[in-house]
């Protein structure tokens, strides 16, 4: 039986599968939106918490240094202040010591500026 030209075929079949990929390909889009989403919302805030760890390393040791340098000025404030380096300095300036309290300064000795 030939039919002249006419071929046997699944016309009617196309237009259902044609309808079907686009419901197919945006519930797919959905899908992996959804999963980037989650991923996003899930990795966000690791990533943050990472990053302050970081910011806290940092700092500690920025404070570990500055108690670091805090001691070593406290130490050469005590020498600074300490007796031995005072009068050494005073002599310098042309200080002389003060009359023990109670006693009158003698009548020579002038402080001369």
């Amino acid at each position: 039986m030939d039919l002249n030209g006419i071929d046997p075929s699944n016309r009617f079949l196309i237009p259902q599968r044609d309808r079907r990929w686009p419901h197919v390909l945006s519930l797919l889009l959905m899908v992996s939106a959804l999963v980037v989403l989650a991923l996003g919302l899930v990795g966000w805030p690791r990533l943050r918490s990472t990053s302050i760890h970081y910011e806290l390393i940092g700092l500690r040791a920025q404070v570990a240094e500055l108690e670091q340098r805090q001691r070593s000025l406290m130490l050469e404030l005590e020498l600074e202040r300490s007796p031995e380096n005072l009068s050494a300095r005073a002599r310098a300036l042309g200080m002389v010591p003060a009359a023990p309290a109670g006693f009158p300064a003698q009548a020579d000795s002038e402080v001369s500026p």
